[in-house]
């Protein structure tokens, strides 16, 4: 073959493969098979010429795919016979101030002004929080976690937790169960698991949380802040 009948065959091979390739390039996302994504699906980005790829599970840890609800500790209420106290209670209604039991407080009056409810020695009263609706991006295939920030006067009573009570909607049974690992003196983390079939999602799940502490006769018991942490909807 001549170097000019050589040169006119490349070309065309190369007129013919970029043919292909805008073509498609060409094909719109939209018109391709759809299907739900996955943990595991890979995205890839052009960066100045350079391939990257990312699984849809890193995307989502990198772009926050924890929710967040926060429960406000000075809306609890206390328990009195397994329901609300009425409004000739002291307090009323079971509102949580300075002299309710428990205590609702500043951790040191003008030193410290953090607040928090106090369980003193022997104290197991129980408190509720408002309903927690479940908000529309809550994952309900994957487990939810109750985070507590809590801490013990002293090392005395070394296995003590919070019991906590979770029941979702009206008429559903208790999920709930101790806080781990045990109270220590020193400010920490709790947390409770809350398993994903336990979990009815939205719009009409929500939560409906309760906890005292067990037993703790010697040292009081501090609870500084609340807060559920949940997996959010892949979109679909």
């Amino acid at each position: 073959m001549s170097k000019r009948l050589w040169m006119a065959a490349l070309l065309v091979a190369v007129m013919v493969l970029t043919a292909v390739e805008v073509n498609a390039a060409d094909t719109k996302l939209s018109a391709l098979p759809s299907a739900t994504l996955t943990e595991a699906d890979e995205l890839y980005i052009n960066d100045g010429g350079t391939s990257k790829k990312a699984t849809v599970a890193e995307l989502r840890t990198a772009i926050g795919g924890v929710g967040f609800i926060m429960l406000d500790i000075t809306s609890l209420r206390v328990i009195t016979s397994n329901d609300i106290p009425n409004k000739a209670a002291d307090p009323e209604g079971g509102m949580l101030v300075l002299d309710s039991v428990p205590i609702l407080e500043r951790s040191n009056d003008a030193t410290d002004k953090s607040l928090r409810v106090h369980w003193v020695l022997s104290g197991v009263e129980e408190v509720q929080f408002p309903s927690v609706p479940m908000p529309p991006d809550l994952d309900s295939s994957a487990d939810v976690t109750l985070h507590l920030v809590a801490e013990m006067s002293g090392a005395t009573d070394t296995a003590t937790a919070m019991t906590v009570s979770i029941w979702d909607g009206v008429g559903d049974t208790n999920a709930g169960g101790n806080t781990t690992p045990d109270f220590t003196d020193a400010l920490g983390e709790f947390i409770l698991t809350i398993g994903n079939a336990d979990i009815s999602g939205g719009p009409t799940g929500f939560f409906n949380i309760s906890m005292f502490p067990e037993a703790h006769g010697t040292d009081a018991i501090f609870l500084y802040a609340v807060w559920i942490e949940y997996t959010k909807k892949l979109p679909s």
